[in-house]
């Protein structure tokens, strides 16, 4: 999968799915993104289609695949992030710019761009990119 083929909305549910130890109900998936629980259950099983998301008895979980699409656009925000500030912005204004671009970019541009800022082992915030780990070494 693409960075360009997850929404803005799919990609927060899988944040959100994330953030849990463990397997997260709809209900409680429902009452965290402040949304009916008719539409939580529709997305999760659009995401499930989609290889996303797996669900268990004891409620929606990331798919391996789910995780590794989540490393890469983490991977994406940092790398572009540094880039910013690399070019002069601040580091809160790179992180919202980033932010608006972290799935839009193709992966051959961010994989030149890593290497070209000299494939950093974190972004200004101090957190890791493990770019070499992900999908970018693959795609």
């Amino acid at each position: 999968m693409d960075l360009e083929d997850i929404t803005v909305r799919e990609l927060e549910y899988l944040r959100v799915i994330n953030e849990e130890d463990s397997p997260i109900s709809i209900t409680s998936l429902s009452r965290k993104l402040g949304r009916s629980a008719s539409s939580v259950y529709e997305e999760v099983n659009h995401l499930i289609s989609k290889g996303l998301v797996c669900k268990g008895p004891e409620g929606v979980y990331l798919s391996s695949n789910g995780k590794m699409l989540l490393e890469l656009v983490d991977n994406s925000h940092r790398i572009i992030e540094t880039w910013l500030v690399g070019l002069g912005f601040s580091v809160d204004e790179a992180c919202r710019l980033a932010s608006k671009m972290e799935t839009t970019m193709p992966i051959e541009v961010l994989r030149k761009l890593y290497e070209k800022i000299g494939k950093p082992r974190s972004c200004p915030h101090g957190k890791p990119i493990t770019f070499s780990s992900t999908v970018i070494n693959k795609a």
